[in-house]
């Protein structure tokens, strides 16, 4: 056990001459490389003409999948908030938090401290909290998410959900909702993402499909314009109507707009996935130039 073990989807970067095998962590990659080292081979273009959707990669956000989570995440804030004698947040508040890195939240959110020393000790209370209450907490598959995964996996479409916690609890929240044999592969906190753009990327790296051959499936505005930076297509599931303080969310950037999985066809995947990227989102194959805040723009 001399050599650390590399996992097999790093091998396309570690196999080509033109990418340095020594960077193997998220904050290299970029949308370019993998759109030439992704290319499919003679055999998988074959493959292809006979089964065009095989060409696609199916990115999932996980709350477009499974429903609970938000509720495990408020828990887990009230939970910290009690035992530290600090303001239990409204429920606005409590919605603007989700799916924001947790020191953000403490400081700008919930206006709770300052302090990064206690910043840092209350975002690791929420994450021992979400562990500790996860084994009892209840996770359903959203509306239609088991007969679309179940579709996808038909017609071998690689399908990835990207989750901002553990590995092991993706894991665990997958079996609770019935939906732990539906995806070939998993991004989540382990694999060490600071942004959403390394997430998505990652994600078209375990697919091993180039990110303008993948879709990302999520419930953000951001993140719709996040895929797209990547060159990939994002299908918006617009399913939350309260929070954010009562705005309307605006996903008219998104490729396509639905109410839920169940109103998806395969038709339309391989439609929306056929669309060449446009050329005001290729500015993001360059976030160097562009630096992403750590922690993201709220909405």
């Amino acid at each position: 056990d001399m050599y650390p073990v590399v996992e097999d989807f790093w091998e396309p970067i570690i196999n080509s001459p033109r990418m340095d095998s020594d960077r193997l962590s998220p904050e290299w990659l970029r949308a370019s490389d993998l759109n030439d080292v992704l290319q499919p081979d003679y055999m998988d273009e074959k493959r292809f003409r006979i089964s065009p959707l095989q060409a696609i990669g199916a990115v999932f956000k996980d709350e477009t999948v499974m429903s609970g989570m938000n509720e495990l995440s408020k828990e887990s804030w009230r939970t910290v908030a009690r035992s530290n004698d600090l303001p239990i947040p409204d429920d606005d508040h409590m919605e603007l938090a989700l799916g924001m890195l947790p020191e953000r939240v403490i400081q700008q959110t919930f206006m709770w401290t300052d302090d990064w020393g206690e910043t840092k000790r209350w975002s690791n209370e929420v994450i021992e909290a979400y562990a500790r209450m996860l084994p009892e907490a209840n996770f359903t598959a959203t509306p239609g998410a088991v007969d679309w995964l179940t579709a996808l996996n038909e017609y071998q479409v690689p399908c990835v959900v990207c989750s901002s916690v553990a590995r092991a609890q993706v894991v665990t929240m997958l079996e609770k909702a019935g939906l732990s044999n539906l995806f070939q592969q998993i991004v989540a906190a382990d694999d060490g993402c600071e942004t959403q753009y390394q997430t998505y990327l990652l994600a078209s790296l375990k697919a091993k499909r180039p990110p303008m051959k993948c879709v990302v499936f999520t419930d953000e505005p951001k993140e719709i314009s996040t895929a797209h930076e990547t060159s990939a297509k994002a299908i918006a599931v617009v399913t939350k109507t309260g929070g954010n303080g009562g705005l309307r969310r605006d996903f008219s950037h998104a490729d396509m707009r639905v109410s839920g999985l169940h109103e998806l066809r395969l038709a339309q995947l391989k439609e929306v996935a056929g669309r060449e990227p446009e050329e005001s989102w290729v500015i993001g194959q360059t976030p160097e130039l562009q630096p992403e805040p750590f922690w993201g723009p709220g909405d």
